[in-house]
C-alpha cells in the first residue's frame, strides 16, 4: 500500500482527510504535526492515531522556527501590508521537515490541507518541491472542490469527531494568531469581542508593562536584564504585551492568487520586538543604509508571504540583512498601555545619533558650511529648473507669434 504523509492540525480539513484518503485513494496515511507554538499537542496526536493515521509524529520546532525564521524576519522587519509575518513564515519550515520526514518513511505523497482560495497552498507546495520534485502534493480540498458543508456531513457520516461550532478557523505559532471566520469576512459588522485571545481589548487593558529589551547584532537576547533564549522570550513578551491591549491588527490583504481576505491578527510580541528593533535601526544606520535597508525589507517580506523562502534570491537578501544589523545593538525602554507602545529611554555603544551634534545650544556643528553645501546639493535642480523655465518661455513666445 502506497504511503502518504499528512501534515495534521487536528482541524476539520485534516481530520476528515486521513479518512478520505484512506476510502478514496487507499493510502496509507502517517500524520505530521509540528510545535510551532501549537496547544494540545498531544490530544491532537492522539486524535490522529484514533483516526487510523500511523505512525503519528509530533516534531518540537519552536526552537527551529524562533531560530532559524524568526531571526531573520526581526533582522528584515518582516511585515506585509502592515502586519508582522507569522503563519507565512512557519510554512518553509513545515514544507522542510514533511520533506524529511516523508523519506524516513517511504511515503510518495504529502498532503496538506490547505483551499485553493488561500496562500498557503503556494507556500506549501512551492517548498516541497524545491527539496524533492519527485514528491507528489495532494490538496484534497481543492483538489475535490470540497466545500465546509461536504466536510461536516462526512465527519458525521464517518463518526469524525470535529468541533462544529467554532465560529473562526485559526492558525497560531509563538510569532502570531490568525484568525478568519464569517463574522470577520462580513466588512459591515465590526470585530466580535470573542475574536480576543492572546490580547486584551485595548480599551479594556490597564495593565501598565514597562519592558526593556537588549538587542545583540539585530536579535532581542534580554529581557528586562534576563538573558533568554529567542522563542522563550517571545513567548513571554507575548503574555506581558497581549496584557496591554498590544499587537491586534484587523487587516484586509491581497492575497497570492489575487483575492482580498479580511483577518484578524494577533502579534503582541512580534509588534513590541520589530518596533524596538526599526527604533534601534533609527539611532545606528546612515541614511543611505536605512533606504537600502528599506527596499530589502520590503522584498524579503514579499518573498515570504508570497512562498519563495527557498528562491535563491533569499540567501542574497539574508546575507545583506545580517550585515546591516551586524552593528544593531543597544536596548530600548518601553511603556506598554492601552494598545500603545511608548519609548522611555534608548542607549548603545553603536548609535550615530549624537545629541551634541543636533542641539540648538551646541556650537560642535559650524552652521556656516551649510551654506556652501546647499549651493552644491541645489546645483542640478537650480540649472534644470532655469533651462526648463526658458525653454517654457520660448514656447510659450512662438504660441503667441501664430
Amino acid at each position: 500500500m502506497e504511503k502518504a504523509l499528512l501534515l495534521y492540525s487536528g482541524g476539520l480539513d485534516t481530520s476528515v482527510m486521513i479518512s478520505w484518503l484512506q476510502e478514496k485513494l487507499s493510502l496509507s496515511v502517517s500524520t505530521l504535526t509540528l510545535d510551532v507554538g501549537n496547544t494540545d499537542l498531544n490530544a491532537i496526536a492522539a486524535k490522529a492515531e484514533s483516526l487510523g493515521a500511523y505512525p503519528v509524529f509530533v516534531h518540537d520546532a519552536k526552537d527551529q522556527f524562533a531560530d532559524r525564521f524568526i531571526a531573520k524576519s526581526i533582522m528584515s522587519n518582516g511585515n506585509y501590508e502592515g502586519y508582522p509575518l507569522s503563519t507565512a513564515l512557519a510554512r518553509p519550515l513545515m514544507a522542510e521537515e514533511a520533506v524529511h520526514y516523508a523519506h524516513k518513511i517511504g511515503a510518495k505523497y504529502i498532503v496538506h490541507g490547505s483551499t485553493g482560495r488561500g496562500n498557503d497552498q503556494v507556500r506549501f507546495e512551492v517548498s516541497i518541491k524545491a527539496f524533492d520534485p519527485s514528491i507528489e502534493v495532494l490538496a484534497p480540498v481543492r483538489e475535490w472542490n470540497m466545500m465546509r458543508s461536504d466536510e461536516i456531513e462526512y465527519a458525521k457520516t464517518h463518526g469524525i469527531p470535529v468541533k462544529l461550532d467554532g465560529k473562526y478557523s485559526i492558525d497560531e505559532n509563538i510569532w502570531g494568531r490568525s484568525v478568519e471566520g464569517p463574522d470577520i469576512e462580513d466588512i459591515g459588522k465590526g470585530l466580535p469581542e470573542d475574536v480576543y485571545e492572546w490580547i486584551v481589548p485595548p480599551w479594556k487593558a490597564e495593565k501598565n508593562v514597562e519592558i526593556t529589551l537588549a538587542f545583540d547584532g539585530g536579535i532581542p537576547t534580554e529581557m528586562n536584564g534576563e538573558k533568554m533564549k529567542l522563542s522563550d522570550l517571545i513567548m513571554k513578551l507575548n503574555a506581558l504585551a497581549g496584557s496591554a491591549g498590544i499587537g491586534l491588527i484587523d487587516h484586509v490583504e491581497n492575497r497570492v492568487v489575487g483575492l482580498k481576505s479580511h483577518e484578524v491578527y494577533e502579534c503582541p510580541a512580534a509588534a513590541v520586538i520589530t518596533h524596538a528593533h526599526r527604533y534601534l535601526e533609527s539611532l545606528i544606520l546612515n541614511r543611505n543604509e536605512a533606504e537600502v535597508k528599506m527596499m530589502l525589507d520590503w522584498h524579503f517580506s514579499k518573498f515570504v508571504y508570497g512562498g519563495l523562502w527557498h528562491d535563491p534570491v533569499m540567501n542574497a537578501i539574508n546575507a545583506a540583512e545580517a550585515e546591516f544589523n551586524r552593528d544593531i545593538t543597544g536596548e530600548i525602554r518601553m511603556k506598554l498601555f492601552g494598545g500603545h507602545i511608548f519609548n522611555e529611554g534608548a542607549w548603545g555603544s553603536t548609535f550615530i545619533y549624537n545629541r551634541d551634534l543636533i542641539n540648538y545650544s551646541s556650537s560642535k556643528f559650524d552652521q556656516r558650511v551649510s551654506k556652501g553645501f546647499i549651493e552644491v546639493y541645489g546645483n542640478a535642480t537650480v540649472h534644470s529648473h532655469n533651462r526648463k523655465t526658458a525653454v517654457d518661455q520660448e514656447m510659450a513666445g512662438s504660441y503667441f507669434d501664430l
